[in-house]
């Protein structure tokens, strides 16, 4: 249940609602952190978006699997794109189930457990992406450091107070753009080099993936940055764009499998 983060009281007095405990995402989890009387955690209806995304990310999660062992060559692409909505699932369900999550020094609810998961499937969704395009594995190395680094230096933000915050975001955003930049151009010039269908179905995952990428560092600068969002709609907007980021994604290299060529991988 949603409510609004006040100032802990000052002195040795102890504040009403210092160790309130609310029964919703952690059940008897104690709030008695930070000096907060009060924190914005997810809904009831926070919780059900947690356990939808979870058995949707698992259901897609099975039929990549399932595609990808059709062939050898599939599956160097299909795998990935598994275990990035199998990740994604692991991370849905500890959520929905109570864990994952810890109260941030703003008085919210801040899921870890989707950082953990970002650190992990978004440089799987560049391997994805780097295979289809047909760039060289430094070059998807160099973007998966980068992302990795813009994953952490989001959680480290999100974990802060202050003006460090938004040099944390700054950072993030360097590397984001050094990947918006890379996907853009170089592997979507790779991509088409590559001849055949590789242009156009790199074109659309890609496409989709930029799009999509460029509203989490939107949706943070209102949830984790300004907590002008509550934690409930932060999670339903991030519910959207990480399936279709993720379950989208595979969906869609999964429908190229057969026209794309991945036996030239």
């Amino acid at each position: 249940q949603h409510s609004r983060r006040q100032p802990a009281k000052s002195g040795l007095e102890e504040a009403p609602g210092r160790m309130a405990t609310t029964m919703l995402v952690g059940e008897g989890a104690k709030l008695d952190v930070h000096g907060c009387e009060t924190v914005d955690m997810a809904s009831s209806f926070g919780k059900a978006l947690l356990e939808f995304s979870f058995i949707v990310m698992a259901a897609v999660t099975v039929l990549l699997a399932i595609n990808a062992s059709k062939s050898k060559a599939v599956g160097k692409v299909l795998f990935p794109a598994a275990f990035v909505t199998g990740i994604a699932s692991i991370s849905y369900f500890s959520m929905a189930s109570g864990g994952g999550w810890v109260i941030a020094p703003d008085c919210r609810q801040l899921f870890i457990a989707r950082y953990m998961d970002w650190a992990i499937t978004t440089p799987l969704i560049l391997i994805c992406l780097g295979l289809v395009a047909g760039v060289n594995k430094w070059d998807i190395m160099a973007l998966c450091l980068s992302d990795v680094l813009m994953i952490a230096t989001g959680a480290f933000g999100a974990l802060t107070v202050g003006n460090v915050k938004w040099v944390w975001w700054f950072f993030g955003m360097c590397w984001f753009m050094h990947i918006i930049f890379a996907l853009g151009k170089s592997w979507a010039e790779a991509a088409k080099a590559k001849g055949g269908e590789a242009g156009s179905v790199y074109g659309r995952v890609a496409g989709l993936t930029v799009i999509v990428w460029f509203c989490y560092p939107i949706i943070w600068v209102f949830a984790e940055g300004f907590g002008n969002f509550s934690v409930t709609f932060e999670v339903l907007i991030y519910c959207i764009l990480d399936l279709i980021s993720k379950a989208v994604f595979g969906l869609i290299l999964m429908s190229g499998a057969g026209s794309v060529g991945y036996e030239a991988i």
